[in-house]
């Protein structure tokens, strides 16, 4: 028998989830229908689960996809059928309803069920009877419907493409699962679980503080699953254990950022090629491909630092920043002063200056 303790599934602590988690438990008892509304993604598939599981009926939790079934079948998927009800019926067989019986059945996509089937499953609904096709005989059921859907069924049912009455015979409690980008406190601990999931490493992959930013400042329009699917690619193709900006793929990256990764491919050169170097360093010092100090000053033009209570040296940082880029910027271009004047947007002699300043030859 299901359990009913109050542990979910359903992980994040934001209000958003924490008022879902509050509704989960109003409806899980109750006998009435319960419609789950959703993006694609967000977990609907979840939710219902965990109404099953803590709803502490004894039977199955069977699902049916309305919208991945040809609509010559699915009457029988749900209903069931009897030997020679139709072409290829060689023997009676259940539908979901009746394996549900004591349970819960989910509807999923809903939305997608044609009407002369949505006709029949309300009359079912009502009657808690059901006729397998072929059959003049029905079967009593006790089922609680879950449906679910990332359509807008109550706009389709004002537009005559799904039937009013079931629309309202189906959300007696309805069930609204927020989007990722609804709930963005709730995706560090996410991507911490699906790291768990999905790393076969002793020690499990952590994000940097700002490869974490970066994930929440990120939309997600594929919603929890196409987190999921970003942290199961990033378990397998990162080979350090810290998890960085630069090691995310472009679109989760500041626009300034982002350029930067695009710009980065290099021809490549001969080894005797000049090299960067300052007069008081006998081997290069900036190296592309090694965007730490980019990431530091990405990081400072696009948030307000916190600074300790004792102070920074502020004129040696912005010094070291500014010396970097005007490093990075040579090497990038072979030592091309005036293709790096036109990389940094400056001046070729304001870049000369900077040069002298920092002993660079």
């Amino acid at each position: 028998m299901a359990t009913n303790n109050k542990s979910y599934n359903f992980i994040g602590d934001s209000k958003p989830s924490k008022d879902l988690k509050a509704h989960l438990s109003n409806f899980a008892t109750a006998s009435a229908p319960v419609l789950v509304l959703g993006e694609s993604g967000v977990g609907k598939e979840i939710i219902c689960r965990e109404l099953h599981r803590l709803s502490g009926r004894n039977g199955e939790v069977i699902f049916v996809n309305c919208g991945a079934i040809p609509d010559q079948l699915l009457e029988s998927e749900i209903f069931g059928h009897v030997k020679g009800a139709f072409t290829g019926a060689t023997c009676d067989r259940k539908g979901k309803f009746e394996l549900a019986d004591n349970g819960t059945l989910v509807l999923d996509e809903i939305g997608d069920m044609p009407l002369d089937l949505q006709v029949k499953l309300l009359r079912v609904m009502e009657e808690q009877m059901v006729q397998p096709v072929g059959s003049n005989r029905s079967v009593e059921t006790n089922v609680r419907i879950v449906a679910a859907t990332n359509k807008d069924i109550e706009s389709m049912s004002s537009e005559g493409v799904f039937r009013e009455d079931l629309f309202h015979r189906l959300n007696v409690l309805p069930l609204n699962v927020p989007s990722l980008r609804e709930r963005t406190e709730d995706i560090e601990p996410l991507a911490l679980f699906f790291i768990s999931k999905y790393s076969d490493k002793k020690e499990l992959p952590v994000f940097s503080e700002k490869s974490l930013d970066a994930i929440a400042r990120y939309e997600w329009p594929g919603n929890v699953r196409e987190l999921s699917n970003f942290v199961q690619r990033v378990c397998v193709l990162s080979n350090e254990r810290t998890i960085k900006l630069c090691n995310l793929p472009e679109q989760f990256l500041p626009p300034k950022l982002a350029e930067l990764y695009n710009e980065s491919e290099l021809p490549e050169v001969e080894q005797e090629s000049f090299a960067v170097q300052s007069e008081k360093d006998e081997a290069p010092v900036a190296e592309i491909g090694d965007f730490f100090d980019f990431e530091q000053i990405i990081g400072l033009a696009n948030h307000k630092p916190m600074l300790p209570e004792h102070g920074i040296n502020g004129p040696e940082i912005l010094s070291d920043i500014e010396k970097n880029l005007v490093l990075a910027s040579l090497e990038k271009t072979n030592g091309n002063v005036s293709k790096s004047a036109s990389l940094l947007m400056m001046p070729r002699t304001t870049l000369i200056q900077k040069m002298r300043k920092f002993g660079i030859k």
